[in-house]
Protein backbone atom coordinates (compact mmCIF):
# COMPACT_ATOMS: atom_id res chain seq x y z
CA UNK A 1 0.00 0.00 0.00
CA UNK A 2 1.43 2.82 -1.40
CA UNK A 3 1.82 6.65 1.43
CA UNK A 4 -0.23 5.00 4.27
CA UNK A 5 -3.69 5.79 2.60
CA UNK A 6 -6.19 3.08 2.91
CA UNK A 7 -8.30 2.44 0.13
CA UNK A 8 -10.67 0.13 -0.83
CA UNK A 9 -10.65 -2.25 -3.94
CA UNK A 10 -13.07 -1.08 -6.65
CA UNK A 11 -14.19 -4.82 -6.91
CA UNK A 12 -14.65 -5.01 -10.38
CA UNK A 13 -13.72 -8.16 -12.32
CA UNK A 14 -12.47 -6.09 -15.04
CA UNK A 15 -8.80 -6.34 -16.14
CA UNK A 16 -8.75 -2.39 -16.12
CA UNK A 17 -10.66 -1.70 -13.04
CA UNK A 18 -11.90 1.70 -12.71
CA UNK A 19 -9.46 4.34 -10.92
CA UNK A 20 -11.57 7.47 -10.86
CA UNK A 21 -15.27 7.16 -11.33
CA UNK A 22 -17.35 10.72 -10.63
CA UNK A 23 -20.73 9.96 -11.00
CA UNK A 24 -22.95 13.28 -11.78
CA UNK A 25 -21.06 16.17 -10.43
CA UNK A 26 -22.30 19.70 -9.96
CA UNK A 27 -20.35 23.25 -9.65
CA UNK A 28 -22.64 26.03 -9.46
CA UNK A 29 -22.20 29.57 -8.69
CA UNK A 30 -24.21 32.47 -8.24
CA UNK A 31 -27.06 31.04 -6.77
CA UNK A 32 -27.10 28.34 -9.52
CA UNK A 33 -27.67 30.61 -12.26
CA UNK A 34 -24.07 29.62 -13.64
CA UNK A 35 -23.48 25.88 -13.88
CA UNK A 36 -19.94 25.36 -14.50
CA UNK A 37 -20.96 21.10 -13.90
CA UNK A 38 -24.17 20.16 -14.48
CA UNK A 39 -24.44 16.31 -13.85
CA UNK A 40 -21.15 15.17 -15.01
CA UNK A 41 -19.72 11.59 -14.86
CA UNK A 42 -16.53 10.20 -16.00
CA UNK A 43 -15.18 6.92 -15.21
CA UNK A 44 -11.52 6.62 -15.57
CA UNK A 45 -9.26 3.13 -15.96
CA UNK A 46 -6.75 2.39 -14.32
CA UNK A 47 -3.73 2.85 -16.92
CA UNK A 48 -5.93 4.49 -19.09
CA UNK A 49 -4.59 7.63 -21.28
CA UNK A 50 -8.08 9.98 -21.50
CA UNK A 51 -8.09 13.21 -22.97
CA UNK A 52 -10.88 15.82 -21.81
CA UNK A 53 -12.58 17.71 -24.98
CA UNK A 54 -14.43 20.42 -25.62
CA UNK A 55 -15.01 24.09 -26.24
CA UNK A 56 -14.37 27.30 -23.76
CA UNK A 57 -16.54 26.80 -20.78
CA UNK A 58 -17.58 23.16 -21.45
CA UNK A 59 -16.53 22.34 -17.64
CA UNK A 60 -13.13 20.71 -18.56
CA UNK A 61 -11.14 22.72 -16.53
CA UNK A 62 -13.68 22.26 -13.47
CA UNK A 63 -13.95 18.33 -13.80
CA UNK A 64 -10.59 18.05 -13.62
CA UNK A 65 -9.83 20.02 -10.47
CA UNK A 66 -12.24 18.17 -8.65
CA UNK A 67 -10.85 14.70 -9.56
CA UNK A 68 -7.89 16.36 -8.48
CA UNK A 69 -9.51 17.24 -5.26
CA UNK A 70 -8.55 20.94 -5.68
CA UNK A 71 -12.18 21.70 -5.98
CA UNK A 72 -15.18 20.34 -4.05
CA UNK A 73 -18.56 19.80 -5.73
CA UNK A 74 -22.37 20.63 -5.36
CA UNK A 75 -23.59 17.92 -6.20
CA UNK A 76 -22.28 14.18 -6.98
CA UNK A 77 -19.21 12.23 -6.22
CA UNK A 78 -15.90 11.54 -7.02
CA UNK A 79 -14.72 7.89 -5.96
CA UNK A 80 -10.86 6.36 -6.36
CA UNK A 81 -10.53 3.13 -6.34
CA UNK A 82 -13.93 2.97 -4.76
CA UNK A 83 -13.72 5.07 -2.21
CA UNK A 84 -15.33 8.18 -2.32
CA UNK A 85 -13.06 11.34 -1.44
CA UNK A 86 -15.60 12.54 1.23
CA UNK A 87 -14.22 9.31 3.36
CA UNK A 88 -10.65 9.81 2.64
CA UNK A 89 -9.27 11.15 5.87
CA UNK A 90 -6.49 13.64 4.56
CA UNK A 91 -7.03 14.83 1.21
CA UNK A 92 -3.64 17.06 1.00
CA UNK A 93 -1.96 13.73 2.08
CA UNK A 94 -4.00 11.72 -1.07
CA UNK A 95 -3.15 14.57 -3.62
CA UNK A 96 0.54 14.86 -2.64
CA UNK A 97 0.65 10.73 -2.71
CA UNK A 98 -1.64 9.74 -5.43
CA UNK A 99 -2.01 12.57 -8.07
CA UNK A 100 0.82 14.67 -10.16
CA UNK A 101 -0.13 17.83 -11.84
CA UNK A 102 0.92 19.37 -14.82
CA UNK A 103 -0.31 22.95 -15.57
CA UNK A 104 -0.68 25.11 -18.83
CA UNK A 105 1.79 27.66 -16.93
CA UNK A 106 3.90 25.37 -15.47
CA UNK A 107 3.46 27.20 -11.88
CA UNK A 108 7.13 26.60 -11.51
CA UNK A 109 8.66 28.99 -9.01
CA UNK A 110 10.76 31.43 -10.20
CA UNK A 111 13.47 31.49 -7.56
CA UNK A 112 14.43 27.80 -7.65
CA UNK A 113 16.12 26.08 -9.89
CA UNK A 114 14.66 23.02 -11.84
CA UNK A 115 16.42 20.46 -9.48
CA UNK A 116 14.55 22.59 -6.43
CA UNK A 117 11.47 22.30 -8.22
CA UNK A 118 10.91 19.27 -8.49
CA UNK A 119 12.02 18.55 -4.89
CA UNK A 120 8.82 20.93 -4.03
CA UNK A 121 5.79 18.01 -3.53
CA UNK A 122 8.79 15.68 -2.19
CA UNK A 123 8.29 17.80 1.07
CA UNK A 124 5.34 15.73 1.96
CA UNK A 125 7.22 12.66 2.55
CA UNK A 126 9.67 11.16 4.69
CA UNK A 127 12.54 12.37 3.01
CA UNK A 128 16.16 13.17 3.58
CA UNK A 129 17.68 16.37 2.04
CA UNK A 130 20.60 14.15 -0.24
CA UNK A 131 17.47 11.95 -0.94
CA UNK A 132 15.42 14.61 -2.15
CA UNK A 133 18.27 15.84 -4.55
CA UNK A 134 18.99 12.31 -5.95
CA UNK A 135 15.25 11.63 -6.93
CA UNK A 136 15.37 15.05 -8.42
CA UNK A 137 18.15 14.53 -10.65
CA UNK A 138 17.04 11.11 -11.83
CA UNK A 139 13.67 12.51 -12.76
CA UNK A 140 15.19 15.32 -14.85
CA UNK A 141 17.38 13.45 -16.25
CA UNK A 142 14.72 10.84 -17.02
CA UNK A 143 12.67 13.84 -19.06
CA UNK A 144 16.27 14.95 -20.51
CA UNK A 145 17.31 17.53 -18.88
CA UNK A 146 20.38 16.10 -16.99
CA UNK A 147 22.35 19.41 -18.31
CA UNK A 148 19.78 22.00 -16.66
CA UNK A 149 19.46 21.00 -13.51
CA UNK A 150 20.85 24.23 -12.17
CA UNK A 151 18.91 26.62 -14.52
CA UNK A 152 15.85 28.77 -13.14
CA UNK A 153 12.35 28.62 -14.93
CA UNK A 154 13.76 32.10 -17.08
CA UNK A 155 16.69 30.05 -18.31
CA UNK A 156 14.55 27.46 -19.84
CA UNK A 157 12.65 27.38 -23.17
CA UNK A 158 8.80 26.74 -22.68
CA UNK A 159 9.22 23.24 -23.70
CA UNK A 160 11.96 22.49 -20.97
CA UNK A 161 9.87 23.99 -18.61
CA UNK A 162 6.88 21.83 -18.96
CA UNK A 163 9.17 19.21 -18.78
CA UNK A 164 10.34 20.34 -15.75
CA UNK A 165 6.86 20.69 -14.67
CA UNK A 166 6.39 16.71 -15.68
CA UNK A 167 9.05 16.04 -13.61
CA UNK A 168 7.90 17.24 -10.71
CA UNK A 169 4.27 15.70 -11.01
CA UNK A 170 6.37 12.65 -10.92
CA UNK A 171 8.29 13.33 -7.61
CA UNK A 172 6.32 11.23 -5.69
CA UNK A 173 5.23 8.07 -7.57
CA UNK A 174 1.73 9.12 -8.49
CA UNK A 175 -0.26 6.93 -10.17
CA UNK A 176 -2.61 9.19 -11.59
CA UNK A 177 -1.65 12.29 -13.83
CA UNK A 178 -3.86 15.10 -14.10
CA UNK A 179 -2.57 17.47 -17.13
CA UNK A 180 -4.45 20.59 -17.74
CA UNK A 181 -3.56 21.90 -21.54
CA UNK A 182 -0.05 20.63 -20.87
CA UNK A 183 1.07 21.80 -24.64
CA UNK A 184 -1.05 25.14 -24.89
CA UNK A 185 1.92 27.52 -24.19
CA UNK A 186 3.81 25.66 -26.37
CA UNK A 187 5.26 26.00 -30.02
CA UNK A 188 4.39 23.05 -32.58
CA UNK A 189 7.58 21.20 -32.21
CA UNK A 190 7.71 21.56 -28.13
CA UNK A 191 3.74 20.34 -28.38
CA UNK A 192 4.71 17.12 -29.49
CA UNK A 193 7.92 16.30 -27.69
CA UNK A 194 5.89 17.22 -24.67
CA UNK A 195 3.13 14.73 -25.79
CA UNK A 196 5.67 12.05 -26.63
CA UNK A 197 7.53 12.46 -23.05
CA UNK A 198 3.69 12.03 -21.45
CA UNK A 199 3.03 8.44 -23.61
CA UNK A 200 6.56 7.57 -23.10
CA UNK A 201 6.27 7.78 -19.45
CA UNK A 202 2.13 6.71 -19.50
CA UNK A 203 3.34 3.04 -21.10
CA UNK A 204 6.61 3.14 -19.12
CA UNK A 205 5.34 3.33 -15.41
CA UNK A 206 1.57 2.20 -16.06
CA UNK A 207 0.42 5.54 -15.18
CA UNK A 208 -3.09 6.95 -15.52
CA UNK A 209 -3.16 10.35 -17.19
CA UNK A 210 -6.52 12.65 -17.46
CA UNK A 211 -5.80 15.36 -19.89
CA UNK A 212 -7.68 18.62 -20.78
CA UNK A 213 -7.07 19.62 -24.34
CA UNK A 214 -9.42 21.80 -26.39
CA UNK A 215 -6.73 20.91 -29.39
CA UNK A 216 -8.35 17.59 -32.05
CA UNK A 217 -4.66 16.78 -32.76
CA UNK A 218 -3.57 16.71 -28.68
CA UNK A 219 -6.41 14.35 -27.54
CA UNK A 220 -6.07 11.52 -30.61
CA UNK A 221 -2.99 10.40 -28.60
CA UNK A 222 -4.85 9.80 -25.81
CA UNK A 223 -6.35 5.92 -25.61
CA UNK A 224 -9.83 7.70 -25.37
CA UNK A 225 -11.28 11.05 -25.72
CA UNK A 226 -14.48 12.36 -23.80
CA UNK A 227 -16.00 15.42 -24.79
CA UNK A 228 -17.75 18.04 -22.91
CA UNK A 229 -20.00 20.30 -23.30
CA UNK A 230 -22.32 22.82 -21.29
CA UNK A 231 -20.69 21.38 -18.37
CA UNK A 232 -21.99 17.45 -19.06
CA UNK A 233 -20.04 14.62 -20.46
CA UNK A 234 -21.76 14.09 -24.05
CA UNK A 235 -19.48 11.07 -25.28
CA UNK A 236 -16.94 8.52 -24.40
CA UNK A 237 -18.04 8.76 -20.45
CA UNK A 238 -17.08 4.98 -19.63
CA UNK A 239 -14.02 3.16 -20.86
CA UNK A 240 -17.21 0.82 -22.53
CA UNK A 241 -18.78 3.44 -24.00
Amino acid sequence: MRGGLELQSAGHANARPPLIDADGLGKFFDGGEIRALDGASLSVAAGEFVALMGPSGSGKTTLLQIVGALEQPDAGQVRYRGTDYTELPDLAAFRAQRLGFVFQSFHLLPTLTALENVQVPMFEMPWSRGERAERAAGLLAGVGLQQRLAKRPAQLSGGERQRVAIARALANDPELILADEPTGSLDTRSAAQVLDLLRALHAARNLTVLMVTHDAGVASRADRVVAMRDGRVVAGARQDA
